[in-house]
This record gives C-alpha cells, sequence and structure tokens, in this order.
C-alpha cells in the first residue's frame, strides 16, 4: 500500500486564524495506535480485534476523527477550508 498523507485544520493561537497540519500514515500510527488499539481490545478483546482489524482500521478511524483530507504530501498541497459564522 502507498503511503498517504493527511491534512487536518486547527485554530490557531488567536482562536482565528486556520493551522494546517499534514501526517503521513505512518506518523498517524506513530501517535494514535497504542490508543486504538487499546481502546478497540477493552471493547472486544485482544482475539477478536486481532483476527478482524488492521492498522489501516487505524488510520482510517483517525481521519473520521479528525475530519481529516488526504494530501498529495507534506509540501506539494494547500487546502483551504473556509469557515462561515453562523
Amino acid at each position: 500500500m502507498a503511503m498517504r498523507c493527511w491534512t487536518i485544520v486547527e485554530p490557531g493561537d488567536d482562536g482565528v486564524t486556520p493551522v494546517y497540519l499534514t501526517y503521513s500514515d505512518d506518523e498517524i500510527l506513530a501517535q494514535y495506535w497504542d490508543y486504538w488499539y487499546g481502546k478497540m481490545c477493552e471493547k472486544y478483546g485482544k482475539v477478536i480485534v486481532d483476527n478482524n482489524w488492521t492498522k489501516q482500521d487505524c488510520i482510517d478511524d483517525w481521519v473520521v476523527v479528525h475530519w481529516a483530507l488526504e494530501s498529495k504530501d507534506a509540501k506539494s498541497e494547500s487546502i483551504i477550508i473556509y469557515r462561515k459564522k453562523l
């Protein structure tokens, strides 16, 4: 499987200016795998998790939780997100 990159947006220090953060699949796994795997094992049991889920499932969950968008790589693609005041 090819390495993918994912971009998320967070508010900057001023609470308004968006900050774009891009992570590779490997970076996501390095920061999220232990937490995700532990929680999955707590809920379903280690045997079931080991037989039914993969690291790709972990990445997919991270993408959904963080509302991430796939990027070409960390430097080549800019994403602009417009926020609408309600």
